[in-house]
């Protein structure tokens, strides 16, 4: 019942939220809290982000940018039954052009970065099956119509979030949170360490805001391969 209700409601831009003991805010609440009105969306594959989204009450525009041809298809009927969802064939980075995509097995293991041997033993789904050359631009040469919004950024790049940000120098400057999914195994080659990033960050007037686990080794249960990481604004009170 509780599930129908949620449903209804949602329907009329409602959403209901238990906060009390026990309570563990998540992404949603914090899209909530900082009246986010656009979300980035940046290595959409197939939508599953943007879903998970709408499916924990966010209405608010989304733009989603994904490379590669196949499953950018998919996820353009997916955003076209969505009146705020929009799909672009682009991935991100610190310069605009062209360049060559490894396209994984399960597509969302693709990489503009070479895989160090750690990827296919963590999942055999990674093996590359082809190449395929796509459109990156800057992200600052795309921020105008969102200017003057409440912007929040999720990058989910396969290791190369690093040159997403850094063709978004301008943009961050206006983004008023950031998500991205950070390392503690490496995947792919040149990326950077978790310390790396919380630096990076911190330079650029972010910290760290609230941490998901994303998935685990296979022979050690209990141990993180990637986090979701969320970061906010730096704040007076942080200093």
């Amino acid at each position: 019942m509780k599930a129908l209700l949620r449903r209804i409601l949602r329907k009329f831009a409602v959403d209901i939220r238990h906060v009390g003991p026990g309570w563990s805010p998540d992404l949603a609440d914090f899209l909530v809290d900082r009246q986010v009105d656009v979300v980035l969306d940046v290595g959409a594959n197939y939508g599953q982000f943007g879903k998970s989204l709408r499916a924990r009450g966010y209405r608010g525009e989304l733009v989603s940018f994904e490379p590669i041809e196949s499953v950018f298809r998919d996820l353009q009927k997916l955003a076209q039954r969505d009146g705020k969802w929009q799909a672009r064939q682009l991935a991100l980075g610190s310069v605009s052009g062209t360049a060559v995509i490894n396209v994984s097995q399960s597509s969302d293991f693709s990489s503009l970065l070479e895989q160090t041997p750690s990827a296919q033993s963590f999942d055999s789904n990674a093996l590359v099956i082809r190449r395929e050359e796509i459109s990156v631009a800057r992200l600052d040469d795309l921020f105008e119509p969102f200017h003057n919004r409440t912007v929040f950024l999720k990058i989910d790049t396969q290791g190369y979030e690093r040159q997403v940000l850094e063709g978004s120098s301008e943009a961050l400057k206006q983004i008023i949170g950031v998500q991205m999914e950070l390392p503690i195994v490496h995947l792919y080659e040149d990326t950077w360490s978790l310390e790396d990033s919380l630096s990076y960050m911190r330079d650029r007037g972010f910290v760290l805001a609230q941490v998901t686990p994303v998935n685990w080794l296979s022979n050690d249960r209990v141990s993180l391969v990637e986090i979701d990481a969320v970061f906010r604004r730096e704040s007076s009170n942080d200093r």
